[in-house]
């Protein structure tokens, strides 16, 4: 037990980096032709899409400062270059950006607007088409027109959208039929296996005038919302579906930096038994955009008590913390601190054997084999 305890502490002066949405602050315009004002205008469009993307709002477009920085796109940019892609069997022409995230973050938080991290709430699509012919469930395996849309308005939303294998475990648990009359019950059991933070039910149907509707409902932290969409074609209905998505859920999870500065908490993991639990538990706190440091305080045979820093509060750590279903709370209890942290030479007045009274954050990891 002691081997993995001092490999822990020599582990620990690397830095922890894990990223759950990758590319946030990429974007890809496709151009006409390489002249300086077709550059400046997709340099221009690709920073509003990574705005957007981490802002979790189209709102953030509206605001003046926004608008005076669109204006010089190119200040924000770190690198470009073009690029020949694929589209519909066809090559076209693209201009690839690369953003500058400080940059971006600081334009943000200065201005008090929100920032939405890399680690973000997974959703499952639940979404069925009706094209007056049938209904049409769009799963993990069906390559559909419907499909495309929808992955790739969550990519420009920053949204871990997932679809559901329906195999043969979903069809004995939920029906086509289910979905089109959003029985919730079936649904939420249906999709548990999925473990996702949010479940979206989505039900797009072609009118008798030959325009496209759409009813949509969220369940998340149990609670519900549903909004209608309508348009000329598939895409302009199935579209807001997937951005009002964001859009809710960018809601809750986007934070606007405090004034009031940082803030230092205590956390106990317990289920850490071992060197790879560890390193498990200490790479997902890293990766969390809300915490912007990890150290450990005290190790012992089952169990890890951390002090994290969180630039936005407790409530914001622990809301990033309970994504992913890496951790699970446990009853709110004091905890008996048996040491100083580890590597720290002069712990001053502490004793060891003192109840903590402020660290009330305690979790038990999830065993990889129940996730």
């Amino acid at each position: 037990m002691r081997g993995w305890m001092t490999l822990v502490a020599l582990l620990f002066t690397l830095p922890l980096q894990a990223e759950v949405i990758e590319d946030l602050y990429l974007a890809t315009v496709p151009v006409e032709n390489q002249d300086r004002e077709t550059r400046q205008e997709a340099i221009r469009t690709g920073l509003s899409q990574v705005l957007v993307r981490v802002t979790g709002s189209n709102q953030v477009l509206t605001s003046p400062v926004i608008e005076a920085a669109l204006v010089q796109p190119t200040r924000y940019a770190q690198r470009f270059r073009y690029q020949k892609q694929d589209v519909d069997g066809k090559k076209q022409q693209v201009l690839w950006m690369r953003f500058d995230e400080g940059a971006i973050t600081k334009l943000l938080t200065d201005n008090q607007m929100p920032v939405w991290g890399r680690t973000r709430p997974a959703t499952l699509l639940w979404l069925v088409v009706d094209d007056r012919r049938k209904r049409t469930l769009i799963s993990n395996d069906k390559q559909a027109k419907a499909r495309r849309i929808i992955e790739e308005q969550a990519k420009l939303r920053g949204l871990p959208l997932r679809l559901p294998l329906y195999d043969l475990t979903d069809r004995a648990n939920l029906s086509v039929a289910d979905i089109w009359g959003n029985f919730e019950e079936a649904i939420l059991r249906a999709s548990s296996r999925y473990q996702t933070e949010a479940v979206l039910v989505g039900r797009v149907y072609r009118t008798a005038s030959n325009s496209w509707s759409g009813r949509w409902t969220l369940y998340t932290e149990g609670r519900h919302q549903s909004w209608q969409t309508s348009g000329e074609s598939l895409e302009v209905a199935i579209l807001p579906g997937v951005s009002q998505t964001a859009g809710i859920l960018a809601q809750r999870y986007a934070q606007v930096d405090s004034a009031i500065g940082s803030e230092q908490l205590r956390i106990e993991i317990k289920g850490v038994n071992g060197l790879a639990a560890y390193t498990r538990v200490a790479n997902y706190l890293g990766s969390l955009d809300a915490i912007t440091q990890v150290r450990p305080r005290s190790i012992g045979s089952d169990s890890v008590i951390f002090t994290l820093t969180s630039r936005r509060g407790q409530q914001a750590a622990s809301q990033a913390i309970a994504l992913g279903h890496t951790l699970v709370v446990e009853p709110s209890q004091p905890i008996i601190l048996p040491g100083p942290p580890v590597g720290e030479k002069n712990p001053g007045s502490m004793n060891p054997n003192k109840i903590n009274p402020g660290a009330n954050l305690v979790y038990r990891l999830v065993p990889k084999r129940l996730r």
